[in-house]
């Protein structure tokens, strides 16, 4: 059942080219801007973690 899917797909992928390739690109920028974003908050939550008592750290700021 799975390799008639495969099929029908790769056939609408050759007889529709241009609208394959604005999906196509489209799924894979938006792929990687998610990976992208996911990295970044993964690093802004694991700022001073490497501290020992990093609860305990807070972050000041003064705008001037």
């Amino acid at each position: 059942m799975i390799s008639n899917y495969i099929k029908i797909a790769w056939r609408n992928i050759i007889n529709q080219k241009v609208y394959s390739f604005i999906n196509i690109t489209g799924l894979s920028i938006g792929i990687s801007v998610a990976i992208l974003i996911s990295l970044w908050v993964c690093d802004e939550y694991s700022y001073d973690k490497f501290h020992k008592n990093a609860d305990d750290i807070f972050r000041i700021t003064e705008i001037q």
